[in-house]
């Protein structure tokens, strides 16, 4: 029994590096279901509030909405995970790079607040308020910010 925990053996070795590298393997991919269910959530609210069609734009499909929709908002989910992440690292450390990350991370935050396709179809405007959009951007936007999540948990 000595033998085993001297070997690393055992289902807990107590090594907190191991363990926090098993927490980002199941925290990035719950962060993206929990995006991805809250976009759907999102995008059939919206669709109830602003009736049939979704958002009354004829020239732009629906799927690509709802796409962007639900990109959007797992984005958001990742900045929020980020955020965590690193007021944890900051609470722990009180280093000072961390309180600038913080900042960086909530203004990109109330960047994608602010821009969130849902707030800007309730927004009241004379004009559509999305025209013309590329989900090529949400998806690089995702791409980065998962990597960075999961990079930031190991």
């Amino acid at each position: 029994m000595g033998q085993e925990k001297a070997d690393g053996g055992g289902s807990n070795d107590g090594n907190p590096k191991k363990n926090a590298r098993g927490m980002g393997r199941l925290w990035v991919p719950a962060v993206l279901v929990i995006g991805t269910i809250i976009g759907i959530v999102s995008y059939k609210l919206a669709t109830e509030i602003s009736g049939a069609p979704p958002f009354n734009r004829p020239f732009i499909p629906d799927v690509y909405l709802e796409f962007h929709i639900i990109l959007s908002t797992i984005g958001m989910a990742l900045i929020v995970a980020l955020l965590v992440v690193y007021a944890r690292t900051y609470v722990q450390t009180k280093a000072n790079f961390i309180l600038g990350l913080l900042v960086v991370l909530f203004a990109l935050l109330l960047q994608a607040v602010l821009t969130y396709p849902v707030l800007l179809e309730l927004e009241v405007a004379p004009r559509p308020a999305i025209e013309v959009f590329s989900p090529v951007a949400d998806v690089f936007t995702i791409i980065a910010y998962t990597v960075f999540l999961y990079l930031s948990l190991e």
